[in-house]
């Protein structure tokens, strides 16, 4: 059957046998990873280029926390992390010698259990606060084995602050000095209170106007950095109840004073982290007391636009929230994070009850390769697989991964070891039920991703048995459709294991080419890999983005066919274990 599948997949005739060959024995030991583009994103560089920064002084990365919650009917989910990306990009080049840790999209947001709040509204995803901290902590302990001399914590949203605040004194107590964890509380604070006075100032808006939540600061911030997540047909206003706004005056939202705004909360971040730097103010200052409202927060799992919690109900929140005042037009996106909470609302009850969680990694992929390969790969992947469904949405994914001993990492690498991915997992998988999935699928683009998919996917499945959504583990999109990939290379071009390779190598590189083609340097694609130190298997000078484009299908086959057969699985055959 599978030399069918192969013989049936092959698009490129079938070469002679390529005789093997390895790393040869006078490979450098290391090399210089050449210059990197203008990022300041550790997804965007390689390790070898983070690794050289780091060597010349670039000591200091940010870790921005957004958050995936409803922002009125106006704008999408993932709002929050739009302007972090934007903001910490800013900061970065302005604080020099600084890069950014991939932004984290999963973040406290209230309760699965007692459903209120952000959680209230369809698309909103929680992380319980103690899953939050570990998360961090393993990321900032990652980040210091790799050579970062000083973490800075940056929080779009109320409920992430004493996650992060804890993190920073954790990790402040764990490394007694040799490295320090900063949490920059002035951006969201301090910054919202001064913006309330811009606002009344400028603006004519008193602070009982102005709202805190999905209102005129938060608005004009997303219309200035990206314009095409704001429904401008639905900037109406607080115009009924429950709505997830809190506030009003919408017609005053420009990119205009987007822009003022999120100038007051960079440059209080900054005057901050100058302090800090001098040492005139403490890495973790005394929490600062939250004040009206403000832009580009909420309460965290308080929130909901102002509106008390609802009670505990066991109806999911696709039905339960509140109906539109008018019709719903989406994009042609199936991301929920690029969708509002009525939106995805309404693609859940049209039917879209199939929830795709991708997982990646943030690692060393050679010289020639970004650390964000596998966050790239999956989520091209996860957008082709809901679509083939065509009753499935996709969650933001998920970066940090294990990848090991978070105190063992190479430059830039991010581990985030079970128990606390599989943690991480759980609650993307219980948020997604409040809701109202029918049906949640695990994808994992590396090998460390497979285990902790498993045993949550059947931890969930025997806990829910009957009463609740089915999880699935599609290992078969690593391991099954590796195998399939991996023969047709052998069959059209007869690549040998070796030449082929398990890591960093021809299918990596080419499902890059094919993805993210920027995130390959094309000028450090040597045969091997080049030195002993690039973590290379195989030969990446093979890649192309044709190779690439075959190995992502049949990956993606792979999975269709293993939730196919766990789904329905045939007479006297049952499915992979853990399911």
């Amino acid at each position: 059957m599978k030399n069918r599948l192969v013989l049936a997949a092959l698009a490129i005739p079938v070469l002679a046998m390529v005789v093997s060959a390895q790393r040869p024995a006078d490979a450098p030991p290391t090399a210089p990873s050449g210059k990197p583009p203008d990022s300041v994103f550790i997804e965007d560089l390689t390790w070898a280029e983070v690794r050289d920064l780091i060597a010349g002084g670039t000591t200091n990365v940010i870790i921005g926390t957004a958050g995936t919650e409803q922002k009125g009917p106006h704008m999408v989910d993932g709002e929050h992390k739009f302007v972090m990306e934007y903001t910490a990009d800013k900061i970065a080049r302005s604080m020099g010698k600084t890069l950014v840790a991939p932004v984290v999209t999963y973040v406290p947001e209230g309760s699965w259990e007692n459903i209120g709040g952000h959680m209230a509204k369809p698309g909103t995803i929680t992380l319980p606060e103690d899953r939050f901290v570990e998360l961090l902590v393993s990321a900032g302990r990652s980040l210091k084995a790799g050579g970062f001399k000083k973490i800075w914590f940056l929080g779009e949203s109320g409920g992430n602050r004493t996650g992060m605040r804890s993190a920073a004194e954790k990790l402040n107590a764990l490394w007694n000095g040799a490295a320090t964890a900063y949490w920059v509380d002035d951006y969201y604070t301090k910054a919202h209170a001064e913006q309330n006075t811009w606002a009344a100032k400028y603006l004519k808006v008193a602070d009982n106007e102005v709202g805190n939540h999905a209102n005129i600061l938060d608005t004009s911030e997303l219309l200035f950095v990206a314009p095409k997540h704001i429904r401008k047909d639905r900037l109406t206003g607080n115009d009924y109840a429950n709505n997830g706004v809190s506030g009003n005056n919408q017609g005053k939202s420009t990119p205009e004073v987007g822009k003022a705004l999120l100038q007051i909360k960079m440059d209080l971040a900054l005057a901050q982290i100058k302090r800090m730097q001098a040492g005139t103010e403490q890495p973790v200052a005394a929490p600062q007391q939250q004040g009206g409202g403000g832009g580009g927060g909420g309460r965290g799992g308080q929130g909901g636009g102002g509106q008390r919690p609802q009670t505990a109900s066991l109806e999911p929140t696709m039905h339960t929230a509140p109906a539109s005042a008018t019709p719903t037009k989406a994009p042609d996106t199936v991301f929920i994070d690029e969708l509002t909470w009525e939106e995805n609302r309404d693609a859940m009850k049209a039917g879209k009850t199939v929830f795709i969680v991708p997982t990646g990694g943030t690692e060393k992929n050679g010289y020639h390769m970004v650390m964000g390969k596998h966050n790239f790969i999956v989520a091209h992947s996860a957008n082709l697989m809901a679509r083939k469904l065509g009753n499935a949405l996709v969650a933001p994914t998920i970066q940090y991964v294990p990848e090991g001993d978070p105190d063992r990492q190479n430059p830039g690498a991010i581990s985030l070891p079970s128990p606390a991915y599989d943690m991480l997992l759980d609650a993307a998988a219980r948020s997604l039920k409040a809701h109202g999935a029918t049906e949640i699928l695990f994808i994992g683009d590396s090998g460390g991703n497979q285990q902790g998919m498993r045993d949550v996917a059947a931890k969930l499945n025997e806990e829910w048995k009957g009463k609740g959504p089915r999880v699935f583990a599609l290992t078969d999109y690593y391991e099954g459709g590796r195998e399939h990939y991996r023969a047709w290379m052998a069959a059209a071009f007869g690549y040998t294991d070796d030449i082929i390779g398990s890591h960093a190598g021809i299918s990596d590189t080419s499902q890059m080419l094919h993805v993210r083609p920027s995130g390959v340097r094309k000028d450090q694609i040597k045969p091997w890999g080049g030195p002993k130190d690039s973590g290379v298997s195989g030969d990446p000078m093979k890649a192309t983005a044709e190779i690439g484009r075959m190995g992502i299908q049949f990956k993606i086959n792979a999975a269709l066919n293993q939730y196919k057969t766990l789904k329905n699985p045939p007479p006297q055959r049952g499915g992979r274990p853990g399911q």
